[in-house]
């Protein structure tokens, strides 16, 4: 196998990993478990303060425990605000992760004052405990001047609440603030607006204030940007609006980037990007073809498309005895077990199951694993099963569990069952072993209520995985050192997807995650598992975790203009997971770890769950993500703070990469925009939703101004539902 260099975090520093993740795909006992005795306040999120109507900066979180004093796991917590008018909880019962935590997102209401909001245990009501937060005043905008401006016009807002760091839209759109105080707000008018009555509100610490209304006068001022200023122009609103001036002694540099910004999945359009000469110079854009989806994943895809059906059939409720804790782990080594595996995709009917016999050789604290009696020649030693056990134990269940949420535990024996099965081998042909494995897989009807008398069933939380096989007597060749290697990563990847259809479908009854934010889920689960083993120095291990996201989101940058961010369907390529995933990395490097808890408890899904986890409009999240790809750790270029990743350094990432394996990462950086001048340019494409091109626009000192026009076909006004933006930065 080759040695590849990954990653530096915050210093130069090598590490290596056999083989590349990205190409497989999901794919002793403890003391007993009583119920619930009291709840103890994480003192962190106690009496934290917000501008009324804003969230809370953590979310309030209790711990569960025992008599004993002991953590509670998945112990079912109330929420009730019990002062504070107009206050909303994200919820009104949650469940406590493997660490014992249940936490709920607390917004504010309009009033100033003390809120008050009372959490208590489900079977123990008298155990409750109150967590407070105070709401300050929220923004409040007096008046603007002038109240009638044109593009470019620079604009202060008196009030009060505010402050340097205040978010401003004008009619929506966003404004640049220049630098403000607690009652002043210095600003430029945004282009691209219709004429007329338009309003201005500001957003300060997730608060938004009342509106202003002034009037906007329509103008082709040149967007005069400074040297890391950017825009996101809306073309839809009023074309020719992007006008840019004369360069001056110095040459002068754009990164354009043009966007479908659209939250819903599978949208598209044509478009056509041209600039002002009577002379128009073609600029080539080369094409790729996107890389298919492997069998593996192919084969994942398809479970999650049963899930989403299974989740809209009607099912019963859960009840508070079904949330508790188990009394006891019921499992005890040496214990056998009846299970139903799939063997034949598409696992839809009874027909494509076996039914195989699993004996108990390691139960520990999370993770019970079961090896099939029927499992080939060569399998695990007792070293092994102990080892893996104990990664999934000390390790993974505690990475998974904090960052979103707990599991469930329907069979009510305190332990996730991961049974290694050569039915699951049985499910990659031949053909396949030397590109693509099914190395393992959750399916939702195992844990679903509402598929308890479904012969295909194990009602319980089982993850089913590959058995070694060193002779290939099933179909591929896999030893015990391979499957010790993959399956672990499968495992946390199907794992949260294991978490999210409980959260969504059981607890709320809401509908399965939409497949793209699933799955980009599934490859952070991936990555905060690889961070997980990087902060313990354990070098291989965060390379086995984070090179499938990375060798993903590479792909996706060779050619962004090609896919889609919010597939419609599945994920559909490898390039869209690793959309998927470093958007979401994004998102987390700018509003917080704690996001992904958010987005999984709760009933909201898609883009909507995102924009409710943040607090931000979905088009101007993916705008800003957009333009940090490119200028995050540009050489000599100082990013705003907005448009940059600080988990990761991609140039310095995919360089050592390059070196390393060059006939996979075939560029030190993927994204290489096309030069051209900008009187000059033309690129015809389509608009994926979430995705765009990237051009660099060069002008020569002294050279005049220039026009972009971003239109459909023939001129044609661009559909408002594919949500075109024309994004600008300027970078020299």
């Amino acid at each position: 196998m080759t040695m590849v260099p990954v990653r530096e975090l915050r210093r130069v520093r090598w590490w290596l990993v056999t083989g590349l993740a990205g190409t497989v795909a999901c794919g002793s006992g403890s003391d007993p478990l009583p119920t619930t005795a009291s709840l103890d306040i994480v003192a962190s999120t106690n009496g934290q303060s917000a501008p009324a109507g804003a969230r809370l900066p953590q979310a309030l979180a209790v711990t569960t425990r025992a008599g004993t004093g002991d953590v509670v796991p998945r112990a079912a917590v109330r929420w009730q605000v019990t002062e504070g008018s107009g206050a909303v909880l994200s919820d009104t019962a949650t469940v406590a992760d493997g660490n014992g935590r249940a936490e709920v997102v607390l917004t504010l209401g309009p009033g100033v004052g003390t809120y008050r909001v009372q959490a208590s245990p489900t079977d123990a009501p008298s155990a409750a405990v109150v967590l407070t937060a105070t709401a300050t005043p929220a923004p409040q905008l007096a008046s603007v001047t002038p109240s009638s401006f044109e593009a470019g016009d620079t604009l202060i807002l008196d009030g009060s609440g505010l402050a340097a760091g205040a978010e401003v839209t004008v009619a929506g759109a966003p404004a640049r603030v220049l630098g403000g105080s607690a009652t002043s707000v210095t600003l430029i008018a945004p282009r691209c607006l219709v004429a007329g009555a338009v309003e201005i509100r500001a957003r300060v610490s997730g608060a938004t204030s009342n509106a202003l209304s002034a009037s906007y006068t329509s103008s082709l001022t040149p967007v005069a940007l400074a040297v890391g200023e950017y825009a996101s122009i809306n073309p839809v609103q009023l074309a020719g609006c992007a006008t840019f001036p004369a360069a001056g002694a110095d040459t002068v540099e754009y990164l354009v980037a043009p966007q479908s910004a659209a939250g819903v999945p599978g949208v598209s359009a044509e478009f056509s990007l041209a600039g002002d000469s009577v002379v128009i110079v073609a600029q080539p854009v080369t094409r790729r073809d996107q890389t298919p989806l492997p069998f593996a994943m192919r084969f994942h895809d398809a479970l999650r498309r049963q899930e989403a059906e299974a989740a809209r059939r009607p099912r019963p409720l859960l009840s508070a005895a079904q949330l508790a804790p188990a009394e006891a782990p019921s499992v005890k080594v040496g214990d056998t077990r009846t299970f139903q595996v799939c063997n034949n995709i598409p696992c839809s009917s009874t027909s494509d199951f076996a039914a195989v016999t699993g004996r108990a050789e390691y139960v520990g604290d999370h993770a019970a694993l079961f090896v099939d009696q029927a499992s080939p020649s060569g399998s695990f030693t007792a070293a092994d099963l102990a080892a893996l056990g104990a990664r999934f134990d000390d390790d993974l269940y505690g990475v998974a569990t904090t960052a979103f949420g707990a599991e469930s535990d329907v069979d009510q024996n305190g332990v996730t069952i991961i049974l290694f099965s050569p039915q699951v081998n049985q499910l990659t042909p031949e053909s396949q072993c030397a590109t693509s494995i099914i190395t393992g897989y959750f399916f939702g009807i195992d844990i679903d209520p509402g598929f308890q008398a479904d012969r295909r069933s194990n009602r319980g939380e089982v993850f089913y995985a590959i058995a070694p096989d060193p002779s290939g007597s099933v179909t591929c060749t896999l030893s015990t050192d391979v499957v010790r290697r993959l399956v672990p990563v499968t495992f946390i990847h199907e794992f949260q997807h294991m978490i999210s259809y409980f959260q969504h479908v059981m607890v709320r009854n809401s509908d399965s995650e939409v497949l793209w934010l699933n799955e980009g889920m599934s490859h952070i689960s991936e990555e905060l598992a690889a961070l997980h083993f990087e902060a313990q120095g354990l070098d291989t291990l965060f390379s086995r975790f984070a090179i499938g996201d990375l060798y993903n989101a590479y792909l996706y940058l060779l050619n962004p203009g090609a896919v889609f961010t919010l597939p419609l369907t599945g994920t559909g390529s490898l390039e869209e997971r690793g959309a998927a995933w470093l958007f979401l990395r994004w998102v987390l490097d700018q509003y917080g770890a704690p996001v992904t808890r958010r987005l999984v408890e709760t009933a909201q899904t898609g883009s909507a769950n995102v924009v409710t986890a943040v607090g931000v409009p979905f088009d101007e999240l993916v705008s800003q993500w957009f333009l940090a790809n490119w200028v995050s750790d540009l050489p000599g270029f100082t990013a705003p703070g907005r448009l940059t990743f600080t988990t990761w350094r991609l140039r310095t990432t995919y360089g050592g990469l390059n070196q390393s394996l060059p006939s996979r990462f075939t560029r030190p950086f993927p994204i290489e925009p096309a030069v051209a001048s900008p009187k000059t340019v033309r690129l015809d494409g389509t608009l994926h939703a979430g995705s765009g091109e990237y051009l660099r626009l060069q002008q020569v000192p002294g050279e005049k101004g220039f026009t972009l026009r971003m239109t459909g076909p023939g001129g044609a006004t661009l559909p408002a539902s594919v949500v075109p933006r024309l994004n600008v930065i300027r970078v020299r």
